[in-house]
């Protein structure tokens, strides 16, 4: 089959750089010996410049168990020689095997000089497999100014890569002789399909069969060599001609990869999104796609230290303070997926787990472009509550800080509350002050029934489009997935080719959400934790949206089957584990979201149906969120982070029968330590750094049911769960219910906390102590009132809820501010509490409204420059 015929599908086309690069596979043989990695052998190889069918292979001996290493730029210039690059088009002219001469660049200017010899450069994409072990194995800091190349990498995708190009230049021993090369990283791991990673799969889809070493030999690769060199030389040789191969595969011969698919994904949604909203380029495309622009076109809509950090990382602002308001918004009501385990235990009865079919493409078709230039907000609401006008339908773009209270016959409320690291359900928000909400879950929670009061609220204005709403998401997944489709038929089902395009459509939901909930990673080059930034689509309107929509999609169907008598055992972020049938699950109305989600199926496939069978199995051990298994084949088998022993293959009978008994058969926290590798913080820090070496960590993990529900002690039963020897162990099984209020959910947390540091909650005997401890132990006290009181005020400032004028006041001083705060008598605040009152998961620790009165009042109600007196200064 064409290679190019991939390449010339729309999104693929898209998704790669096109532009030419040569292309360097590579990697090593190492052995390891007394906590020592001894470099074996270093393995290049490149198509030949003159003719590419043919490939340069450059095999670099270190002397035999020495240790010793080789620099990057040995390494790399090796095969300049070999292959003769420098007869490359893309090589200058003056460029030869020695490199280029002194005076072709020679300036007394230091920088001049190392700018002119940067142009004579042998631009190079060095491309590995699993670089953390790869690229660590060259010398860096062995000689005066050598370059750590360590320092310029990224990790990514469960790869290394670089962002741009870094520099290489050497001189000879005297300086006539200089050689330059531009450095790109490119790792197949973050080239490769998901579940598809492996070099022996990548081998097999690029037509090179990955080459394997007679047993034991694998750990003795010093000793390999030394015996067998022959067969050393083929099989080391065999992986970096398996890099090569499978990029060319992918993008094409001599093409430069993109950073990593997911990064092709992004750039695929901006070309798709740019000609279905009209824009020209990619600055526009952020205008028209999420309200961005430029940080030197002029708009200062957001103070320096409350600027969102996926768009301050990459040098943006908002189009103006309608749109940072509504993103602000938004970025605070994005909250990850549902995940619960609505009834723990033991049921030997016959149970389906059912996905919705492409859930968050499917959300991501539904969401509606706001007119960012128009004034993104058509209207505030203010303190009132909500009612289905104002959330007409589930793709209304509205966003709000809302208390709620939902009917006691809700089965699974709908608005959630982040709280203890994770989301919370309650039937009230009683005792907080609320939490921030899209249209999705809102407009469910007012068809549930819900009274939901708006403390503050956004409709967005909607951007039209053909008669219609514009839906450019909607647009650029659908030219993904016809992509796919067509790689499909072109390439057979299961193929590579197939395989890349769906992992391109699975994975721009989360290019869109990229850094919304603010992420940090290690930055090498500057040698901290610092924010990764946004993506060329992130906006956190898509993507709080997105994700609404899915919970809502899930929060829908679990109620309407416990209406109609069925029950819900777990839920996993686009799935859950049910008595229903698939069958019966497609003919619930879904309160209306069904239609709603068919048409959007139906725009992106042809094919309305919106669920597919997962597992199915007749015996569940259901113990907590993203925990349960079943020793039918095929069935569920979810570990909770339950690590396998080494060489138990995934989901087999021997991995399903080694789950169970390890969960009910515990006594307490299950011992399960494992082996790991140095992260990339790890491996690329200047001081104390680590070699790609394994590591043993022990630790113990708690299998208990993680209480985001109540359990209902009526219900409870002692179930007796045959294991696979033949003996039967008891596991308490029982529904539960939402909690009351948030403070009910964490306090019981952390009583099963407290008691997993001694047992664990498995029985009804133990989950009776559990019980009496709650019911009978103490509830939270606000040990220091006022100053629960200020935080909270302070909170509710900068979560957008109220907006006290002197705290908003530009051009005072953050210090200025809080020393303001610290005249009305209730305490301090120190400029951490002021930088972190603003982060989404505060919102769940604010007193409500209410309750902050009537210092609330006060500070809303006093115009910049006023000072509290002694009449302003009522005890609390």
């Amino acid at each position: 089959m064409s290679t190019t015929a991939f390449g010339d599908l729309p999104s693929v086309k898209a998704m790669g750089t096109g532009r030419a690069g040569i292309v360097v596979g590579f990697d090593t043989e190492f052995t390891t010996v007394d906590g020592t990695r001894i470099i074996d052998s270093y393995q290049l190889v490149t198509p030949d410049p003159v003719d590419p069918s043919m490939m340069v292979e450059v095999v670099i001996l270190p002397p035999l168990g020495s240790g010793a290493r080789l620099s990057l730029h040995t390494a790399l210039w090796a095969v300049v020689v070999a292959a003769e690059l420098w007869h490359s088009a893309l090589v200058p002219d003056e460029v030869g095997p020695r490199g280029v001469p002194r005076g072709a660049f020679w300036s007394d200017d230091w920088q001049e000089r190392r700018d002119a010899l940067a142009k004579l450069r042998v631009p190079i994409v060095l491309a590995c497999h699993y670089g953390s072990a790869a690229l660590t194995t060259f010398r860096t800091g062995g000689q005066s100014r050598e370059l750590d190349s360590l320092v310029r990498l990224t990790s990514a995708a469960g790869g290394l890569v670089t962002l741009l190009p870094f520099r290489s230049q050497r001189g000879n021993e005297n300086g006539h002789w200089w050689q330059s090369l531009s450095v790109s990283v490119r790792d197949t791991m973050s080239q490769a399909p998901a579940g598809k990673k492996s070099l022996a799969v990548l081998g097999a889809a690029c037509g090179v069969t990955k080459l394997d070493v007679p047993e034991g030999w694998i750990s003795r690769m010093t000793d390999y060599r030394r015996e067998h060199l022959d067969e050393f030389l083929e099989y080391g040789i065999n992986d970096a001609v398996i890099v090569v191969e499978y990029l060319a595969r992918l993008w094409g011969d001599g093409v430069v990869p993109p950073i990593t698919l997911s990064g092709g994904a992004a750039a695929a949604l901006v070309d798709s999104g740019s000609s279905y909203l009209g824009a020209s380029s990619p600055s526009e495309f952020r205008r028209k796609f999420a309200g961005l622009v430029d940080e030197d076109e002029g708009v200062e809509a957001v103070e320096e230290g409350d600027r969102l950090s996926f768009y301050a990382k990459r040098g943006r602002n908002p189009l103006d303070g309608a749109a940072a308001q509504l993103s602000s918004a938004f970025a605070r009501a994005y909250h990850g997926g549902l995940n619960s385990c609505p009834m723990p235990g033991y049921y030997p009865t016959p149970t389906v787990d059912i996905d919705a079919q492409n859930a968050y493409p499917t959300a991501m078709a539904l969401v509606r472009d706001l007119d960012w230039e128009a004034g993104a907000i058509e209207e505030v609401v203010h303190e009132r509550a909500l009612t289905v006008d104002d959330v007409s339908s589930a793709a209304t773009p509205f966003v709000g800080f809302v208390s709620f209270g939902f009917p006691a016959d809700v089965a699974h409320p709908c608005l959630p509350i982040v709280a203890d690291g994770t989301l919370v359900y309650p039937r009230t928000s009683e005792g907080v002050a609320g939490t921030w909400v899209c249209g999705p879950e809102l407009w469910l929670a007012l068809r549930l029934g819900a009274e939901v009061h708006c403390q503050i609220g956004y409709l967005g204005r909607e951007l039209g489009q053909d008669g219609g709403p514009s839906l450019s998401l909607r647009h650029g997944v659908k030219q993904l997935i016809d992509d796919r489709n067509a790689a499909k038929k072109i390439f057979g089902k299961g193929s590579l080719e197939e395989q890349t395009l769906k992992t391109g459509v699975n994975s721009v939901y989360g290019k869109t959400a990229q850094d919304v909930a603010e992420q940090r990673s290690w930055d090498a080059r500057a040698q901290e934790m610092d924010n990764v930034g946004g993506s060329a689509v992130s906006s956190p309107y898509h993507a709080a949206t997105t994700t609404s929509f899915v919970r809502a999609q899930l929060l829908a169907t679990m109620n309407q089957i416990v209406e109609h008598g069925g029950h819900v055992f777990s839920v996993t972020t686009d799935g859950f584990i049910t008595d229903f049938t698939v069958d019966e699950v497609a003919g619930l109305d879904l309160y209306g979201l069904d239609e709603v989600l068919s048409d959007s199926r139906t725009a992106l496939t042809g094919d309305p149906s919106i669920w597919e069978a997962k597992h199915a199995q007749d015996d569940l051990v259901n113990f907590t969120t993203r925990g349960n298994v079943s020793l039918s084949p095929g069935g569920v088998c979810a570990h909770n982070g339950l690590k396998a022993p080494k060489g138990t293959v995934p989901d087999s009978a021997e991995d399903r029968e080694l789950l169970l008994t390890a969960v009910v058969t515990r006594e307490g926290r299950v011992p399960n330590g494992y082996t790991r590798f140095p992260s990339f913080q790890e491996l690329s820090r200047t001081e104390d750094r680590k070699d790609f070496l394994p590591s043993r960590v022990e630790r113990s993990v708690s299998m208990d049911y993680d209480l985001k529900r109540q359990p209902v002690m009526p219900s409870m039963t002692p179930e007796m769960v045959p294991l696979p020897d033949g003996s039967v162990e008891e596991m308490a099984t029982f529904t539960t219910q939402p909690w009351e209020r948030v403070e009910d959910c964490l306090r019981a947390r952390q009583i099963a906390r407290d008691m997993a540091e001694t047992g664990c909650l498995r029985t009804v005997a133990e989950w009776r102590d559990w019980n009496l401890k709650y019911m009978h132990g103490k509830g939270r006290r606000i040990v220091t009132p006022q100053r629960a009181v200020l935080m909270s005020i302070v909170m509710a400032h900068r979560q957008g809820v109220a907006t006290i004028p002197t705290l908003a006041d530009r051009s005072m001083t953050i210090a200025d501010r809080l020393d303001w705060l610290s005249e009305w008598g209730l305490g301090t605040v120190s400029r951490g509490d002021w930088d972190n009152a603003r982060r989404p998961e505060r919102a769940s620790q604010m007193l409500a409204i209410d309750t902050l009165d009537p210092y609330l009042d006060r500070m809303t109600s006093m115009a910049p420059g006023d000072h509290p007196t002694d009449a302003d200064r009522l005890p609390y």
